[in-house]
């Protein structure tokens, strides 16, 4: 009685183990889907995020200057907002204090290359975390 027991337990015991086989191969093909979605996250973020930081205004129209730099403000606050990645939200932040200084006026056409100078230097800070981020 034992045996028959054993042996119609055996399929089931086999049949568990390769259920427990099964719902770990599933549980590793969804993280391997999970780090792909956060690259392509990493990646869609850091397209947006460099199209952003690249905004130079035109200083010699102080009020376009400020109106554009008020915009770039509202969308870098927006995708900061929207940013998983911590070292790209805090590029993000920099360069937004960067532009905010610009939609108050504070920049002039006189200080603009000193502020574009500093500004181009976040840019760099924002392509380098993103090859980073996406590059894995």
């Amino acid at each position: 009685m034992r045996f028959v027991v054993a042996a119609l337990a055996l399929p089931l015991l086999t049949g568990l183990s390769a259920c427990g086989e099964l719902q770990q191969n599933a549980q590793e093909a969804q993280e391997g889907i999970q780090q792909a979605q956060d690259r392509l996250d990493a990646g869609s973020a850091c397209v947006q995020a460099i199209n952003i930081a690249n905004f130079m205004p035109n200083f010699a129209d102080p009020q376009q200057a400020q109106a554009d730099a008020q915009a770039k403000v509202q969308e870098l606050q927006r995708l900061a907002d929207q940013t998983a990645d911590q070292t790209l939200k805090q590029n993000l932040l920099d360069v937004q204090k960067s532009v905010e200084q610009v939609a108050s006026g504070s920049v002039t056409l006189e200080s603009s290359a000193e502020w574009a100078s500093a500004q181009l230097e976040k840019y760099g800070q924002i392509t380098t975390t993103c090859s980073k981020a996406v590059g894995g």
